[in-house]
């Protein structure tokens, strides 16, 4: 059991490197390099999700009860009281690697996203993962919804609209604000990117449901062979691919030999990916601590206040620091529907998890929940997937 002090270390970790893990990014992408004389723009979402999957695997040193079945033990069966799985610890951590090909596209596409919306806006679309993990459950593993199920997914699509809306009519007078020039369309353009990643995360969730649902590795395992399996998939396969694929980063879809040379170039930028690892890094394991100390409950709340936070940074930066800065955010007459977004995707979550219970409507008790799912991974990874609220078919839809 964690004590008060340990709980509270938790929480401000998850805080701190959520933040930092979305803040790093957006700066990474406004800074810039210099490569034969020329100064570039640091734009290389795909290098960025490679570093995230490196990050990734430094949850393993930290699991304390791995290192004792890499041995013999790595091909006996791993049955104990709390599991009915026959699978050996090698054949579970080879499972592993199918949500890591989700989790690759998933975050290329939402750092593609990234480049063109602000911080906030990326922030507050990741919440749009609720409503398409409800879609695929129910079409994918015949879930039922109830009917608080369904008036939560109404207040996160309506918050989700306002969010987008806010930030397609708000951008021209931001751009007017910094002197930059403006561009609804690329505005759209990574809005419509961060919810396409939005729809490969949930599928990832119902694929970690339905392919891992016989993998009970502890979370840091689970964690950090992902991002064992990403990285390697990364190396392998998508960056000699984007390398090679034509586009307009010096002829390619993203030059990552440009990306090493930015690096080399500038220590401002190389120490920013050293604390985006690092914060990657302690946000994952954070998260994982948090949810087992307290509950996933907290853990949404705690992501929401994040939000608030990556939202205050931007707006600090652009009235405190630099009124051009691009990594500033401005309060423009349509910052209130952002405002009304975000409310309302707090409460759909909030309704979603039952921590509000709308009177009048049927709430069904815990065991009619599929317990089988409480154990999945994908659980440890999202900690609050809707895979695991929701009812199996068998119960009946109120």
């Amino acid at each position: 059991m964690a004590s008060a002090m340990q709980k509270c270390m938790y929480v401000l970790a998850l805080l701190v490197c959520g933040s930092l893990n979305t803040l790093t990014m957006k700066i990474a992408f406004t800074m810039s390099g210099t490569v034969d004389g020329q100064s570039e723009r640091f734009e290389k979402p795909w290098f960025i999700t490679f570093v995230m999957f490196i990050a990734m695997c430094f949850a393993l040193p930290f699991d304390r009860g791995m290192w004792g079945k890499v041995g013999s033990s790595a091909e006996k069966p791993l049955i104990d009281a709390s599991s009915h799985s026959s699978l050996t610890w090698r054949k579970k951590v080879v499972k592993v690697m199918y949500p890591a090909f989700f989790d690759i596209l998933a975050t290329g596409l939402c750092s593609m996203g990234f480049l063109y919306i602000p911080a906030s806006v990326w922030q507050l679309l990741r919440g749009a993962e609720i409503v398409f993990a409800a879609i695929f459950a129910v079409c994918c593993l015949k879930r039922r919804l109830f009917k608080f199920h369904a008036l939560s997914l109404c207040f996160c699509v309506a918050g989700i609209a306002c969010v987008g809306l806010a930030s397609v009519w708000g951008s021209e007078a931001e751009a007017e604000a910094k002197g930059s020039e403006n561009s609804a369309a690329l505005q759209m353009l990574g809005i419509g990117l961060a919810l396409s990643g939005q729809v490969v995360q949930a599928a990832q969730a119902v694929a970690e449901e339905w392919l891992l649902k016989d993998v009970d590795l502890p979370g840091l395992q689970v964690v950090g062979f992902e991002g064992v399996w990403g990285a390697l998939a990364m190396m392998v396969v998508v960056l000699p691919m984007v390398q090679m694929l034509p586009g307009s980063d010096d002829g390619h879809l993203e030059d990552e030999y440009n990306a090493v040379q930015l690096l080399r170039s500038s220590s401002s930028l190389s120490g920013l990916m050293l604390l985006y690892t690092f914060s990657c890094a302690t946000y994952n394991m954070s998260g994982i601590a948090v949810t087992g100390a307290l509950s996933a409950v907290h853990r949404v709340m705690l992501e929401a206040l994040r939000t608030l936070i990556v939202w205050i940074f931007g707006l600090s930066v652009h009235y405190l620091v630099d009124p051009k800065s691009l990594i500033g955010e401005v309060w423009t007459a349509w910052s209130w529907l952002e405002v009304v977004g975000f409310v309302l995707l707090v409460l759909g979550q909030m309704i979603y998890g039952e921590m509000l219970k709308v009177p009048g409507l049927y709430y069904p008790p815990h065991e009619e929940m599929d317990e089988s799912a409480l154990a999945s991974p994908g659980g440890v990874k999202n900690l609050y997937s809707p895979v695991l609220r929701m009812s199996p078919s068998r119960s009946p839809s109120t």
